[in-house]
């Protein structure tokens, strides 16, 4: 990993409330009053980074909100803030009189006057209903008091004390992470919002029917999709370098799979996306339809642009191979379509799967397919890839004929992209935002395009 200073960096503008939340942190520049900045590394989780940089700088004890932007002022584009608050309320005496009264600010007293705007905001948490961008169960200055509250409840109830100590990963009006040190063992909070509303029936589901293989909640907040779990023991896979971890997460994925064969239709019911063969042939007219317009609209010489006639072709493969797949007799199952490695602790030879928000049903073939894809970026050796394949059809020997086996590993590198690609908001992409959904897509198709080359070869041979 390169040095922090040569990292792309974000630039957060935080706003850090004071006491009840009606004063915030502000200093004189050489063109007036400023929010602080802090920078965090591109692709990191942001909460972390704001409240380890706030102990730095000022040894107070922090809690992130929430995050917004405001609008272009003086800047060339929106510039994004987060709203922290102090954790002991009585730090605010070492940084008086640093903390200003909100209500007493003016406009022409701001360097950037963003950053007015962005206070007369915060001066809104506590009537979120009145802004539909602050709304969920945590847009306030009194969400964090009131997550605390409800875990030490709950850990008063095992017998447990929370230590004063936690450690955010993740805060939103409705997303939340956080862990909480009980002395000897933690527990984690975790509220989840939309687009992934279905975790939280799914993770109840997962837990009553599979505990060996998921952390199981011991508590739960329906009304903010919201459970509390204990922290599990062993490693996460993606810090291990061992092909014997990597077996051992190829064997728990078929176990978990072969005991949800019965179990399909109820994980549908909970909410899980449904992959099966007669779903996916359903959507691929749609989508490559969609493909089509996406490609076209490509401005870069490279990489190559597909013509209408190769999607074409990739869309009469796609069908043909589902329906193979689907000929071939393999049981539908529980599917975890983000199978990457930071999401499974390896303990021994048992593991167990968390954050469970892209669960679905379909062939089990898929999954494998995403956590090949991930042993391979570990770069751990041929040998080990020969182990880990071994290690998940061993669990699978007696189910499945060979022949289906063999349909299965030809075909579904080609499907596992096509599904992947289906959960993203394919149909939802706006050519001309510049977001990165169209590239991300253009390159799915163009996997698929090779896939379907590697099958084509295979027949040749």
């Amino acid at each position: 990993m390169p040095p922090v200073d040569q990292l792309e960096m974000e630039h957060w503008r935080i706003l850090l409330l004071g006491r009840d939340g009606a004063e915030v942190l502000l200093f004189h520049g050489s063109s007036g009053l400023e929010v602080p900045e802090f920078s965090v590394p591109a692709g990191q989780r942001v909460p972390p980074y704001l409240n380890a940089e706030a102990k730095r700088r000022w040894n107070v004890e922090t809690v992130s909100i929430l995050p917004f932007e405001v609008p272009p002022g003086e800047a060339a584009g929106k510039t994004r803030y987060f709203v922290m608050q102090l954790h002991r309320p009585e730090e605010w005496t070492s940084l008086v009189p640093a903390f200003v009264r909100s209500s007493s600010v003016k406009e022409t007293s701001f360097a950037f006057r963003t950053d007015y705007a962005a206070i007369q905001k915060t001066m809104t948490l506590d009537r979120n209903d009145s802004d539909p961008d602050s709304c969920g169960p945590f847009a306030d200055f009194g969400a964090f008091r009131r997550i605390s509250s409800w875990v030490e409840k709950e850990l008063s109830a095992l017998g447990l004390t929370w230590d004063g100590n936690f450690s955010q990963l993740h805060a939103s009006p409705s997303f939340s992470l956080i862990r909480f040190s009980a002395g000897r063992c933690a527990v984690w909070f975790k509220a989840v919002g939309e687009p992934n509303l279905r975790e939280f029936p799914v993770t109840m589901a997962l837990a009553a029917r599979f505990p060996r293989y998921v952390a199981k909640p011991i508590a739960a907040r329906p009304e903010w999709n919201a459970w509390l779990a204990m922290e599990l023991e062993g490693q996460e896979l993606a810090s291990s370098s061992e092909s014997a971890d990597w077996s051992s997460a190829a064997a728990s994925l078929a176990e978990i799979q072969i005991a949800s064969i019965e179990e399909a239709r109820h994980m549908l019911g909970a909410g899980t996306r449904d992959l099966r063969c007669r779903r996916l042939l359903g959507m691929t007219h749609r989508f490559f339809s969609r493909m089509e317009m996406i490609m076209d609209a490509q401005t870069k010489t490279t990489p190559r642009k597909l013509s209408r006639q190769e999607i074409v072709a990739v869309r009469r493969q796609v069908i043909e191979a589902i329906e193979r797949l689907q000929d071939a007799g393999i049981p539908d199952t529980l599917n975890h379509l983000d199978l990457n490695a930071a999401n499974i602790l390896v303990a021994g030879r048992r593991c167990k799967f968390l954050d469970w928000a892209e669960a679905a049903v379909g062939n089990p073939f898929l999954s494998y397919q995403y956590l090949h894809q991930h042993f391979l970026r570990a770069d751990l050796g041929k040998d080990g890839e020969g182990l880990l394949l071994n290690a998940y059809l061993d669990r699978w020997a007696t189910l499945l004929e060979s022949a289906a086996v063999r349909t299965a590993l030809r075909l579904t590198p080609l499907i596992a992209v096509f599904a992947y690609a289906l959960v993203l908001p394919w149909s939802d992409v706006n050519l001309g935002d510049g977001s990165v959904h169209p590239g991300l897509l253009r390159s799915l198709v163009r996997r698929m395009s090779c896939e379907c080359e590697r099958i084509n070869r295979g027949r040749a041979a």
